[in-house]
């Protein structure tokens, strides 16, 4: 399986990354304190993300062919960095990296291969499961809905039961992605490895019920999933 929000550091931009702040890095004390994840994120976009961060993506085929601060070969027509494009939670930092992992994802799955892929870290709001309720989901107009995120490079500090340790046991969904964002969603462990199972991916699934607006046109039971 899979798992491209850990696909290691050095593979996302690390040559431009090292030879640029090499020299700066060499001249930090050894008792200096270790920068937080938001600072590591503003000097180094590719740094592993940390507890409760999520690494989202944006894919583009309509890049300039050459690039004056390229990503290594044989991925070079792709910039090194590019503007985060809006995501689904708040980022951290102002630079997306390219990402060698979830580009070879993409080529493969999107012909005819030529997406540049960038990833960033962003902040997941993180719920107490207490608070799930399930009250929409028994109402006439009750629809399933779900939603889908990469598992989180640096843990989370409210883990689901193993093997999906690395996905919160709840959250706060996007806002972007429901008829109703309720304040809690619940870990989903049967839609999660399902999500797996399609895309390869290790992915963490939350499940909620929306009421439907007046005049929707939508049959309940049939999750809107991002």
């Amino acid at each position: 399986m899979l798992g491209f929000g850990a696909v290691a550091p050095w593979l996302r931009g690390g040559v431009w990354f090292a030879l640029g702040l090499g020299g700066l890095l060499g001249c930090h004390s050894a008792d200096a304190p270790r920068p937080t994840s938001t600072a590591r994120q503003q000097v180094d976009p590719s740094a592993p993300c940390g507890e409760d961060e999520v690494r989202e993506y944006f894919c583009d085929d309509l890049l300039p062919l050459s690039s004056s601060r390229p990503a290594p070969e044989p991925y070079d027509n792709c910039p090194a960095t590019t503007d985060i494009r809006h995501g689904s939670f708040t980022a951290i930092g102002r630079v997306a990296a390219f990402d060698q992992g979830f580009t070879d994802y993409t080529r493969k799955r999107v012909p005819p291969g030529h997406s540049c892929c960038y990833g960033w870290c962003a902040k997941v709001k993180i719920a107490d499961p207490s608070q799930a309720s399930a009250q929409a989901c028994r109402d006439a107009n009750g629809l399933r809905e779900s939603f889908c995120m990469r598992e989180m490079e640096g843990g989370t500090s409210l883990p689901a039961p193993n093997p999906f340790d690395r996905c919160p046991a709840a959250l706060k969904p996007p806002e972007v992605v429901a008829f109703a964002v309720p304040n809690s969603a619940l870990f989903d462990a049967s839609r999660t490895a399902q999500r797996r199972r399609e895309v390869q991916l290790a992915d963490c699934c939350y499940g909620w019920c929306s009421i439907t607006p007046a005049g929707t046109v939508l049959k309940s039971g049939q999750p809107k999933t991002k």
